[in-house]
């Protein structure tokens, strides 16, 4: 029965097997890997038996051996026979369980399943086809993992982002302890950007936002910084409450035009260029010199505000160049100072 053209991979102490395509035989035979029904190796999944038919070569001098990522492969498409069928794909689902973490009711190490018992080999096939393994646990495609360190975090994007994107039914799901480190990982807050810039362009989309005073000065100061900004996209929308920008797009709170909103995108600017930006330090200054702290804003106060930033601009380089001036010549009369001792 063993020499049969079958391919199976399954526990030699009787537990069910992970796929077959024919019935393993009544006298079972030892844990190894068997090519063609013969024993060549022990396995390389602790206490299991591997046998391949035509998906895997002998090597060695002695025949006695396979290639590791052969028998990677070849292991695999016994896994993806099994994901065919229903029944194959949650015998399959209960066996990778552990992957998932304590909330499965064991651990990554996997050990509630034979099929994960060695972490080497279990380990190189979640890296080569990480897409495979999370389809046959059930997770959509696409989905981020966020721990309680995000969702709970004290950072004001990180928890904003969390909220909404459950709030969206986006595929954002939560990181149990002891997960395979293979196949989830925590997201970032570049990854977390990212899909909540997808989530609100798509509701931009379906209803555009008016265009209002605040709109209008964001894209004055956008204007007066220059450079780099003149190429960001700017968007307000109700949905956000956290101030971020991720590639050429800047999201703001759809709030009423007051010095808070326009602090808040110079921060979100400066973040966003990555480098300590002379004109964003510039309108800074101009804005807590001559805008109220309380209270709604004009477009002409904020043109007011803008040209004393131009002056404030002016007045910075002209400190600069008389430090300047002074220092070398400090430089210059050390000299002669000296000269009389």
């Amino acid at each position: 029965a063993i020499g049969m053209p079958c391919r199976c991979i399954t526990p030699a102490d009787g537990s069910p097997p992970a796929a077959a395509s024919a019935a393993p035989p009544a006298a079972r035979p030892v844990a190894g890997v068997y090519v063609r029904g013969i024993w060549v190796r022990k396995p390389l999944i602790e206490g299991a038996i591997m046998a391949f038919w035509s998906k895997l070569n002998v090597s060695s001098r002695d025949r006695n051996d396979v290639d590791a990522e052969e028998c990677a492969d070849a292991t695999l498409a016994v896994l993806r026979d099994a994901a065919r069928s229903e029944a194959g794909k949650a015998a399959l689902r209960r066996l990778l369980a552990p992957l998932q973490g304590k909330k499965a009711g064991s651990s990554a190490s996997g050990g509630g399943s034979w099929l994960l018992r060695t972490p080497r080999f279990t380990n190189r096939l979640l890296e080569a086809h990480r897409p495979f393994f999370l389809g046959a646990l059930g997770v959509p495609a696409g989905a981020l993992f966020a721990s309680r360190r995000t969702t709970e975090s004290g950072d004001p994007f990180l928890k904003w982002a969390a909220a909404f994107l459950a709030r969206r039914g986006a595929p954002l799901l939560p990181l149990e302890p002891g997960a395979s480190k293979a196949l989830f990982s925590e997201a970032s807050e570049d990854e977390l950007q990212e899909r909540c810039v997808k989530e609100l362009l798509a509701e931009l989309k379906k209803a555009p936002a008016a265009r209002t005073d605040a709109q209008q000065a964001a894209a004055k100061l956008l204007a007066f910084v220059g450079a780099e900004s003149r190429s960001l996209r700017l968007h307000f929308s109700a949905l956000v409450a956290v101030p971020f920008a991720h590639g050429a797009h800047v999201f703001m709170p759809a709030t009423a035009l007051d010095r808070g909103l326009l602090l808040r995108l110079l921060a979100t600017l400066q973040k966003r260029l990555g480098r300590f930006d002379d004109k964003c330090v510039h309108a800074t200054q101009a804005f807590f010199e001559t805008l109220p702290a309380h209270g709604g804003l004009s477009l002409p106060q904020l043109d007011a505000a803008l040209s004393r930033a131009k002056q404030v601009g002016v007045e910075s380089r002209a400190f600069e160049r008389r430090l300047e001036v002074g220092g070398r010549g400090g430089a210059a009369a050390a000299p002669a100072a000296a000269a009389p001792a």
